[in-house]
Protein backbone atom coordinates (compact mmCIF):
# COMPACT_ATOMS: atom_id res chain seq x y z
CA UNK A 1 0.00 0.00 0.00
CA UNK A 2 1.26 3.32 -1.26
CA UNK A 3 1.98 5.96 1.85
CA UNK A 4 0.40 9.32 2.11
CA UNK A 5 2.73 11.21 0.78
CA UNK A 6 3.55 9.32 -2.24
CA UNK A 7 -0.95 9.47 -3.28
CA UNK A 8 -0.34 13.00 -2.45
CA UNK A 9 2.13 13.52 -4.80
CA UNK A 10 0.44 11.18 -7.44
CA UNK A 11 -2.79 13.41 -6.97
CA UNK A 12 -1.07 16.57 -7.02
CA UNK A 13 0.99 15.87 -10.74
CA UNK A 14 -2.56 14.95 -11.99
CA UNK A 15 -4.00 18.11 -11.05
CA UNK A 16 -0.96 19.45 -12.91
CA UNK A 17 -1.70 17.92 -16.06
CA UNK A 18 0.85 15.15 -15.99
CA UNK A 19 -0.15 11.88 -18.00
CA UNK A 20 -0.98 8.25 -16.28
CA UNK A 21 2.47 7.37 -17.88
CA UNK A 22 4.30 10.45 -16.83
CA UNK A 23 3.45 10.20 -13.34
CA UNK A 24 4.59 6.91 -13.77
CA UNK A 25 7.80 7.35 -14.95
CA UNK A 26 8.41 9.69 -12.20
CA UNK A 27 7.49 8.57 -9.28
CA UNK A 28 8.53 4.78 -10.24
CA UNK A 29 5.01 2.79 -9.51
CA UNK A 30 3.14 1.46 -12.45
CA UNK A 31 0.82 2.94 -14.49
CA UNK A 32 -2.26 0.52 -13.13
CA UNK A 33 -1.01 1.33 -9.63
CA UNK A 34 -1.05 5.39 -10.60
CA UNK A 35 -4.65 5.24 -12.17
CA UNK A 36 -5.66 3.01 -8.96
CA UNK A 37 -4.56 5.68 -7.16
CA UNK A 38 -6.61 8.20 -8.98
CA UNK A 39 -9.97 7.05 -7.97
CA UNK A 40 -9.54 6.35 -4.55
CA UNK A 41 -9.26 9.45 -1.82
CA UNK A 42 -5.35 10.80 -1.21
CA UNK A 43 -5.59 9.66 2.44
CA UNK A 44 -7.52 6.50 3.70
CA UNK A 45 -8.70 6.89 6.99
CA UNK A 46 -9.19 3.76 9.12
CA UNK A 47 -12.65 2.35 10.44
CA UNK A 48 -13.05 3.49 14.33
CA UNK A 49 -16.02 2.37 16.55
CA UNK A 50 -18.84 4.80 16.84
CA UNK A 51 -18.48 4.92 20.57
CA UNK A 52 -19.45 8.42 22.15
CA UNK A 53 -18.25 10.10 25.34
CA UNK A 54 -20.39 9.82 28.77
CA UNK A 55 -20.16 13.77 28.52
CA UNK A 56 -21.08 14.61 25.13
CA UNK A 57 -25.00 13.88 25.98
CA UNK A 58 -24.26 17.45 28.11
CA UNK A 59 -22.95 19.29 25.13
CA UNK A 60 -25.47 21.79 24.79
CA UNK A 61 -25.46 22.21 28.68
CA UNK A 62 -21.38 22.77 28.29
CA UNK A 63 -22.08 25.47 25.79
CA UNK A 64 -24.64 27.49 27.64
CA UNK A 65 -21.89 27.25 30.77
CA UNK A 66 -19.19 28.35 29.09
CA UNK A 67 -21.62 31.48 27.57
CA UNK A 68 -22.29 32.46 31.52
CA UNK A 69 -18.97 31.45 32.80
CA UNK A 70 -19.61 28.49 35.06
CA UNK A 71 -16.60 27.03 37.17
CA UNK A 72 -16.17 24.00 35.77
CA UNK A 73 -16.20 22.30 39.32
CA UNK A 74 -19.85 23.78 39.28
CA UNK A 75 -20.72 22.30 35.75
CA UNK A 76 -19.79 18.69 36.42
CA UNK A 77 -22.19 19.12 40.00
CA UNK A 78 -24.94 20.50 37.94
CA UNK A 79 -24.23 17.46 35.70
CA UNK A 80 -24.11 14.72 38.45
CA UNK A 81 -27.48 16.71 39.48
CA UNK A 82 -29.19 16.10 36.11
CA UNK A 83 -32.50 14.38 36.78
CA UNK A 84 -33.30 12.72 32.65
CA UNK A 85 -29.54 11.34 32.94
CA UNK A 86 -27.11 12.22 35.81
CA UNK A 87 -23.37 12.15 34.94
CA UNK A 88 -21.59 8.88 36.49
CA UNK A 89 -18.18 9.09 34.66
CA UNK A 90 -14.94 10.48 36.24
CA UNK A 91 -14.12 14.06 37.57
CA UNK A 92 -10.96 13.69 34.91
CA UNK A 93 -12.33 12.78 31.96
CA UNK A 94 -14.78 15.70 32.41
CA UNK A 95 -12.82 18.38 33.28
CA UNK A 96 -10.54 17.04 29.94
CA UNK A 97 -13.38 17.14 27.75
CA UNK A 98 -14.72 21.01 28.82
CA UNK A 99 -10.84 21.92 28.74
CA UNK A 100 -11.23 20.11 24.80
CA UNK A 101 -14.90 22.43 23.93
CA UNK A 102 -13.47 25.70 25.56
CA UNK A 103 -10.09 25.67 23.59
CA UNK A 104 -12.45 25.42 20.47
CA UNK A 105 -14.31 27.85 21.02
CA UNK A 106 -11.76 30.05 20.97
CA UNK A 107 -10.16 28.50 18.04
CA UNK A 108 -10.29 30.26 14.11
CA UNK A 109 -9.32 29.18 10.89
CA UNK A 110 -6.59 31.44 11.12
CA UNK A 111 -5.05 28.84 14.12
CA UNK A 112 -5.69 25.82 11.89
CA UNK A 113 -2.05 23.61 11.03
CA UNK A 114 -1.42 22.88 7.56
CA UNK A 115 0.79 20.13 7.22
CA UNK A 116 2.34 19.59 4.01
CA UNK A 117 5.66 17.27 2.63
CA UNK A 118 6.53 18.93 -0.34
CA UNK A 119 8.19 17.72 -3.73
CA UNK A 120 11.37 16.10 -4.18
CA UNK A 121 14.22 18.82 -4.09
CA UNK A 122 11.76 21.46 -3.35
CA UNK A 123 12.16 22.49 0.16
CA UNK A 124 15.40 23.02 2.83
CA UNK A 125 14.71 24.26 5.69
CA UNK A 126 17.10 25.98 8.31
CA UNK A 127 18.03 27.17 11.59
CA UNK A 128 19.81 27.83 14.32
CA UNK A 129 20.65 26.17 18.07
CA UNK A 130 22.37 27.10 21.13
CA UNK A 131 24.00 25.24 23.50
CA UNK A 132 25.71 26.57 26.52
CA UNK A 133 27.92 24.93 28.80
CA UNK A 134 28.62 22.72 25.85
CA UNK A 135 30.49 19.60 27.56
CA UNK A 136 33.95 20.41 26.52
CA UNK A 137 36.36 18.09 28.95
CA UNK A 138 39.34 20.56 27.49
CA UNK A 139 41.24 22.36 29.74
CA UNK A 140 39.96 26.72 29.24
CA UNK A 141 36.99 25.40 26.98
CA UNK A 142 34.99 24.38 30.52
CA UNK A 143 31.66 25.94 29.97
CA UNK A 144 31.78 27.42 26.60
CA UNK A 145 28.78 28.38 24.45
CA UNK A 146 28.70 26.90 20.62
CA UNK A 147 26.00 27.48 18.18
CA UNK A 148 24.44 24.87 15.47
CA UNK A 149 23.63 25.11 12.05
CA UNK A 150 21.17 22.66 11.30
CA UNK A 151 19.57 22.43 7.90
CA UNK A 152 16.86 19.69 6.65
CA UNK A 153 15.38 18.52 3.40
CA UNK A 154 11.25 18.57 4.07
CA UNK A 155 11.31 15.64 1.52
CA UNK A 156 14.07 13.22 2.83
CA UNK A 157 14.48 14.00 6.31
CA UNK A 158 17.69 14.36 5.00
CA UNK A 159 20.23 16.69 7.58
CA UNK A 160 22.94 18.63 8.06
CA UNK A 161 24.60 20.19 10.95
CA UNK A 162 27.76 22.13 12.07
CA UNK A 163 28.80 23.80 15.07
CA UNK A 164 30.04 27.21 15.32
CA UNK A 165 31.25 29.70 17.90
CA UNK A 166 29.13 32.40 16.66
CA UNK A 167 26.09 33.12 14.09
CA UNK A 168 27.44 36.06 12.39
CA UNK A 169 26.21 36.15 8.54
CA UNK A 170 29.51 35.18 7.10
CA UNK A 171 29.29 31.84 9.37
CA UNK A 172 25.20 31.46 8.27
CA UNK A 173 26.18 31.90 4.02
CA UNK A 174 29.52 29.48 4.77
CA UNK A 175 27.32 26.73 6.75
CA UNK A 176 25.02 27.26 3.50
CA UNK A 177 27.26 26.61 1.00
CA UNK A 178 28.51 24.20 3.13
CA UNK A 179 25.00 22.03 3.55
CA UNK A 180 24.43 22.71 -0.76
CA UNK A 181 27.98 20.81 -1.06
CA UNK A 182 26.70 17.88 1.57
CA UNK A 183 23.56 17.21 0.06
CA UNK A 184 24.93 17.62 -3.90
CA UNK A 185 22.85 20.47 -4.94
CA UNK A 186 20.87 23.60 -4.57
CA UNK A 187 17.17 22.88 -3.32
CA UNK A 188 14.31 25.40 -5.29
CA UNK A 189 13.45 26.85 -1.34
CA UNK A 190 15.48 27.65 1.23
CA UNK A 191 13.02 28.29 4.37
CA UNK A 192 14.19 30.32 7.56
CA UNK A 193 13.06 32.40 10.30
CA UNK A 194 13.75 35.75 10.64
CA UNK A 195 17.00 36.32 11.56
CA UNK A 196 18.98 39.52 11.03
CA UNK A 197 21.66 37.87 8.99
CA UNK A 198 19.26 36.79 6.73
CA UNK A 199 15.79 39.47 6.96
CA UNK A 200 16.63 42.93 8.34
CA UNK A 201 12.64 43.00 8.65
CA UNK A 202 9.38 43.93 6.83
CA UNK A 203 8.11 46.42 4.18
CA UNK A 204 4.23 47.70 4.47
CA UNK A 205 3.13 45.05 2.67
CA UNK A 206 5.12 42.56 5.30
CA UNK A 207 7.19 41.34 2.77
CA UNK A 208 10.30 40.50 4.02
CA UNK A 209 13.17 42.80 3.40
CA UNK A 210 15.99 40.74 2.92
CA UNK A 211 19.89 40.98 3.99
CA UNK A 212 21.66 41.59 0.70
CA UNK A 213 24.82 39.59 1.41
CA UNK A 214 21.84 36.24 1.43
CA UNK A 215 19.54 37.75 -1.08
CA UNK A 216 22.72 37.97 -3.28
CA UNK A 217 23.71 34.39 -2.37
CA UNK A 218 20.35 33.01 -3.33
CA UNK A 219 20.85 35.18 -6.78
CA UNK A 220 24.13 33.33 -7.36
CA UNK A 221 23.17 30.05 -6.18
CA UNK A 222 19.40 30.39 -8.24
CA UNK A 223 17.31 28.80 -4.79
CA UNK A 224 14.31 31.14 -3.79
CA UNK A 225 14.45 32.45 -0.49
CA UNK A 226 11.42 32.46 1.79
CA UNK A 227 11.18 33.41 5.64
CA UNK A 228 8.30 31.99 7.61
CA UNK A 229 5.85 35.04 9.36
CA UNK A 230 6.69 36.34 12.86
CA UNK A 231 6.36 34.38 15.40
CA UNK A 232 5.34 31.38 13.53
CA UNK A 233 8.35 28.89 13.67
CA UNK A 234 5.60 26.44 13.25
CA UNK A 235 6.14 26.78 9.61
CA UNK A 236 9.36 25.08 9.01
CA UNK A 237 8.50 22.21 11.76
CA UNK A 238 10.94 20.02 9.87
CA UNK A 239 14.10 21.84 11.09
CA UNK A 240 12.38 23.01 14.65
CA UNK A 241 12.14 19.35 15.24
CA UNK A 242 15.89 18.81 14.45
CA UNK A 243 17.39 21.38 16.96
CA UNK A 244 15.48 19.27 19.63
CA UNK A 245 16.57 16.16 17.81
CA UNK A 246 20.08 17.73 18.13
CA UNK A 247 20.34 18.84 21.83
CA UNK A 248 18.29 15.59 22.91
CA UNK A 249 19.73 13.00 20.81
CA UNK A 250 23.47 14.07 20.16
CA UNK A 251 24.45 16.03 22.74
CA UNK A 252 22.43 14.64 25.79
CA UNK A 253 24.94 12.61 27.38
CA UNK A 254 28.00 12.90 25.60
CA UNK A 255 31.10 15.01 26.16
CA UNK A 256 34.10 16.87 23.73
CA UNK A 257 37.43 17.35 24.32
CA UNK A 258 37.38 19.91 21.88
CA UNK A 259 36.01 21.77 19.09
CA UNK A 260 37.49 19.10 16.49
CA UNK A 261 36.38 16.20 18.65
CA UNK A 262 32.67 17.60 18.51
CA UNK A 263 32.77 18.31 15.14
CA UNK A 264 34.17 14.49 14.42
CA UNK A 265 31.28 12.93 16.59
CA UNK A 266 28.63 15.15 15.03
CA UNK A 267 30.00 13.86 11.87
CA UNK A 268 29.67 10.27 13.07
CA UNK A 269 26.30 11.28 14.09
CA UNK A 270 24.74 12.52 11.07
CA UNK A 271 25.84 9.54 8.99
CA UNK A 272 24.24 7.46 11.10
CA UNK A 273 21.17 9.43 11.49
CA UNK A 274 21.35 9.99 7.52
CA UNK A 275 22.07 6.53 6.68
CA UNK A 276 21.40 4.06 9.32
CA UNK A 277 18.59 5.05 10.72
CA UNK A 278 14.94 4.48 9.64
CA UNK A 279 13.03 7.99 9.58
CA UNK A 280 9.98 7.63 10.85
CA UNK A 281 8.24 9.98 9.20
CA UNK A 282 8.97 8.34 6.05
CA UNK A 283 9.25 4.60 6.98
CA UNK A 284 12.88 4.63 4.77
CA UNK A 285 16.39 6.05 5.22
CA UNK A 286 16.85 9.54 4.58
CA UNK A 287 20.15 9.01 2.01
CA UNK A 288 17.54 6.77 -0.36
CA UNK A 289 15.26 9.56 -0.43
CA UNK A 290 18.00 11.63 -1.02
CA UNK A 291 18.69 9.85 -4.44
CA UNK A 292 15.16 10.78 -5.36
CA UNK A 293 15.29 14.29 -4.40
CA UNK A 294 19.36 15.30 -6.07
CA UNK A 295 18.16 14.59 -9.96
CA UNK A 296 15.55 17.71 -9.06
CA UNK A 297 18.35 20.14 -7.20
CA UNK A 298 19.81 22.91 -8.91
CA UNK A 299 23.65 22.73 -9.92
CA UNK A 300 26.22 23.94 -7.26
CA UNK A 301 27.79 27.11 -8.91
CA UNK A 302 31.49 27.06 -9.80
CA UNK A 303 31.80 29.89 -6.77
CA UNK A 304 30.90 27.49 -4.27
CA UNK A 305 34.61 26.21 -4.31
CA UNK A 306 35.70 29.60 -2.57
CA UNK A 307 32.53 32.29 -2.42
CA UNK A 308 32.97 35.42 -2.06
CA UNK A 309 29.91 37.70 0.08
CA UNK A 310 29.89 41.52 -0.89
CA UNK A 311 29.85 44.11 1.70
CA UNK A 312 29.87 47.77 1.18
CA UNK A 313 33.15 49.79 2.51
CA UNK A 314 34.55 53.51 2.53
CA UNK A 315 37.82 54.48 1.96
CA UNK A 316 39.45 56.37 5.22
CA UNK A 317 41.76 59.20 5.06
CA UNK A 318 44.64 56.59 5.36
CA UNK A 319 43.92 55.22 2.00
CA UNK A 320 42.32 51.70 3.89
CA UNK A 321 38.78 49.95 4.09
CA UNK A 322 37.44 48.25 7.56
CA UNK A 323 36.39 44.59 7.25
CA UNK A 324 35.69 42.85 10.37
CA UNK A 325 38.48 44.51 13.18
CA UNK A 326 40.69 44.50 10.32
CA UNK A 327 41.84 47.59 7.91
CA UNK A 328 42.95 46.79 3.70
CA UNK A 329 44.92 49.47 1.50
CA UNK A 330 43.66 50.56 -1.47
CA UNK A 331 44.78 53.15 -4.48
CA UNK A 332 45.18 56.60 -2.61
CA UNK A 333 42.71 58.32 -5.24
CA UNK A 334 39.83 56.41 -3.71
CA UNK A 335 40.34 58.50 -0.70
CA UNK A 336 36.43 58.94 0.58
CA UNK A 337 34.74 56.76 -1.47
CA UNK A 338 32.01 53.74 -1.35
CA UNK A 339 33.61 50.54 -2.57
CA UNK A 340 32.55 47.15 -2.82
CA UNK A 341 34.31 44.33 -0.85
CA UNK A 342 34.26 40.64 -1.80
CA UNK A 343 35.43 38.80 1.10
CA UNK A 344 36.43 35.07 0.43
CA UNK A 345 37.33 32.35 2.97
CA UNK A 346 41.42 33.21 2.28
CA UNK A 347 41.75 36.51 0.37
CA UNK A 348 39.87 40.03 -0.11
CA UNK A 349 38.70 41.57 -3.23
CA UNK A 350 38.21 45.63 -3.17
CA UNK A 351 36.48 46.48 -6.69
CA UNK A 352 35.43 50.65 -7.98
CA UNK A 353 32.59 49.98 -10.19
CA UNK A 354 33.63 46.88 -12.06
CA UNK A 355 37.24 47.12 -11.60
CA UNK A 356 39.39 45.04 -9.35
CA UNK A 357 41.56 47.95 -7.63
CA UNK A 358 42.81 46.03 -4.49
CA UNK A 359 43.49 42.45 -3.45
CA UNK A 360 44.85 41.00 -0.20
CA UNK A 361 45.14 37.77 1.64
CA UNK A 362 43.00 37.78 4.20
CA UNK A 363 44.01 38.45 7.64
CA UNK A 364 42.67 36.37 10.81
CA UNK A 365 44.66 38.55 13.37
CA UNK A 366 42.61 41.28 15.22
CA UNK A 367 42.91 44.75 14.31
CA UNK A 368 45.34 44.44 11.52
CA UNK A 369 46.78 46.93 9.19
CA UNK A 370 47.35 44.78 5.65
CA UNK A 371 48.80 47.24 3.10
CA UNK A 372 50.30 47.73 -0.25
CA UNK A 373 52.51 50.28 -0.37
CA UNK A 374 52.33 50.56 -3.95
CA UNK A 375 49.23 51.78 -3.67
CA UNK A 376 50.09 55.33 -2.24
CA UNK A 377 52.46 56.20 -4.70
CA UNK A 378 50.11 59.09 -5.76
CA UNK A 379 50.60 60.48 -2.33
CA UNK A 380 54.32 59.50 -2.03
CA UNK A 381 54.88 62.42 -4.63
CA UNK A 382 54.18 64.87 -2.59
CA UNK A 383 55.52 63.49 0.98
CA UNK A 384 58.79 61.59 -0.23
CA UNK A 385 59.18 61.04 3.21
CA UNK A 386 56.20 59.03 3.59
CA UNK A 387 57.52 56.76 1.11
CA UNK A 388 60.80 55.39 3.17
CA UNK A 389 58.19 55.08 6.48
CA UNK A 390 55.58 53.07 4.87
CA UNK A 391 57.83 50.76 2.76
CA UNK A 392 59.89 50.53 6.56
CA UNK A 393 56.87 49.44 8.27
CA UNK A 394 55.94 47.13 5.47
CA UNK A 395 59.31 45.20 5.60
Amino acid sequence: MLRFMERSTIHYLKQKGWTNVQIAEFTGHHRNTVAQVLREEVEKKPKTRNRSSAVSVFDSYIADWLDKDVPVARMLELAQADSHHPYIGGETAFYDYVRKVRRARKQTVQDLALRFEGMPGEFLQIDWGEVREMGFTKAGLENHTRYFFAARLKYSRYMYVSFHTDMREETLLRCLIGCFTAIGGVPWVVVTDNMKTAVLGRNGQHEPIWNPAYQKLAVEFTFHPEACAPASGNQKGAVENLVKFVKSNFIMGRTFHDDADLAQQCTEWLTYVNTERICDATGQLPIAILAQEQPHFGKLPGVAQDYGFYDCVIVSREGLVAIETNRYSVPAHLIGQPLTARIHATHIEVFHNDELVASHPRSREQHARIITPAHFEEAFKSKPRGRVMVYRDWL
